[in-house]
């Protein structure tokens, strides 16, 4: 090992989730890099501590820890626990102001529980929240009216940083008894009684493969609330896991899950490049807690999705 030895925490970070998933490449989907990044910080971390962490075995689907591997991961937990303290520790006094912008199903429906959250960290946070379409969010990013969006479409524009951060399936809601089942195909949907919403650039291809222009939807809105409050026992709309498990815990309608290769709900990050820099600091200790509590609430989707496919069918 080298002297002087100074660890980055993504590279901790890396280390301790392939640990956990056992496997490169659902450790890279877990994080939203690529396998190559996975592997690059992998090497890295073993170069600085001198010695290697992991097997490499062709065509091995589980990832497993060599010794010195085994014994370095509770060393690398209690480090990114301390780094924490510590960061918590150095800012806990200090008052920092970030202002971000994302979609109406984002802002109340996902981050909702996010907001309450950061109100109890120790950090004291100025937090300014904006609801936005996906097309303004970008342009106010751009012009530097808010530091951090949300949008649900990628596009690629200049000096600006997009980064793909979660996604989550989408669902069938409605009143119709018929429709009443824990499955659902598109065929089986009337589209005359669709409300349309526009879920992102992957589920506009998806609805416009199944549900040509022919036939218009009854409603376009784009707001949830809106949606529910329309629905009636013959109209039915798509929404995502994190929008329709707040529906189920109000009881107001049925929820249907889609076959295997239906779309999914996008959610990426957009930052300006320069603001990147002049307001390191808070953009850095935001994203970090945003993406620790996205993780938290994947893991409780994927729970809850498992509760509601395992029980009967009404």
């Amino acid at each position: 090992m080298r002297g002087g030895l100074i660890l980055e925490r993504e590279l901790i970070d890396t280390f301790v989730t392939v640990s956990v998933m056992q496997n490169i490449s659902k450790a890279a989907r877990a994080m939203y890099v690529t396998q190559a990044t996975v592997s690059h910080r992998l090497k890295e971390l073993e170069q600085r501590l001198g010695t290697n962490l992991i097997v490499r075995s062709k065509g091995a689907k589980r990832t497993e820890l060599t010794s010195a591997g085994m014994s370095f991961l509770p060393i690398a937990r209690k480090w990114l626990q301390l780094d924490h303290e510590l960061e918590n520790f150095k800012y806990e006094k200090e008052h920092l102001e970030i202002s971000i912008g994302s979609v109406n199903s984002v802002n109340n429906y996902f981050f909702n529980e996010f907001f309450r959250e950061l109100k109890q960290d120790k950090i004291t946070w100025h937090l300014q929240v904006k609801t936005l379409h996906t097309l303004e969010i970008y342009e106010q990013v751009r012009l530097n009216l808010i530091d951090i969006g949300f949008p649900l479409s990628r596009f690629i524009i200049p000096n600006l940083h997009v980064q793909k951060i979660h996604e989550e399936n989408l669902m069938v809601v409605t009143q119709n008894p018929d429709y009443h089942k824990k499955m659902l195909r598109p065929s089986d949907l009337d589209i005359e009684q669709q409300i349309f919403f526009n879920w992102g650039e992957e589920y506009r291809r998806w609805h416009n493969k199944y549900f040509p222009y022919s036939y218009p939807p009854k409603f376009s809105v784009d707001s949830a609330k809106i949606a529910l409050d329309w629905l009636d026992e013959s109209s039915w709309f798509f929404a995502p896991c994190s929008v329709c498990m707040n529906f189920l815990e109000e009881r107001r309608c049925s929820i249907s899950g889609l076959p295997i290769g239906s779309p999914v709900r996008e959610l990426f990050m957009v930052t300006e490049k320069v603001t990147e820099q002049t307001r390191r600091r808070e953009i850095i200790l935001f994203k970090r807690r945003l993406l620790q509590f996205i993780r938290k609430k994947e893991q409780e989707f994927s729970r809850k999705l498992l509760d509601f496919y395992a029980t009967d069918s009404e």
